[in-house]
């Protein structure tokens, strides 16, 4: 049988970041207040985007070499904790929920936008991959 859960209570999106890096999340809180709901869109997706490039290079390493460098560990550990945390503060902006996203089929619109445009059309960051 299947429990439902608030996206909340969901470990390691809301609150598993401000457990294990309170200091990095303060310090994403402190430089989104003063950016605007696009710029931390931007942050976010940047911050995806080095996640899995370090990811990428760690099991390359991995697969290559055996085991992967130190470097190649700490900087995909780093990089998932830095996405993490922007996406605590995207989901405080209310930039992210699951209702937009299930809601829409994986588009998330904004109502300062013209009739009829999402997110995507924003900024590329939200655009769909093909697939």
């Amino acid at each position: 049988m299947f429990h439902l859960a608030s996206f909340d209570e969901i470990a390691g999106v809301a609150h598993g970041i401000e457990v294990t890096n309170p200091n990095m999340v303060a310090r994403i809180r402190r430089a989104a207040d003063s950016l605007n709901r696009y710029e931390i869109a931007a942050r976010l997706g940047q911050a995806i985007t080095e996640a899995a490039d370090a990811a990428h290079l760690r099991d390359f390493e991995e697969a290559e070499f055996g085991e992967a460098s130190a470097d190649a560990i700490v900087d995909c550990e780093y990089q998932d904790e830095l996405a993490a945390a922007w996406s605590l503060v995207a989901a405080e902006h209310q930039l992210i929920s699951p209702e937009t996203i299930i809601a829409h089929d994986g588009s998330v619109t904004d109502p300062s936008l013209p009739q009829g445009k999402d997110l995507a059309h924003a900024h590329p960051f939200f655009r769909a991959s093909p697939g």
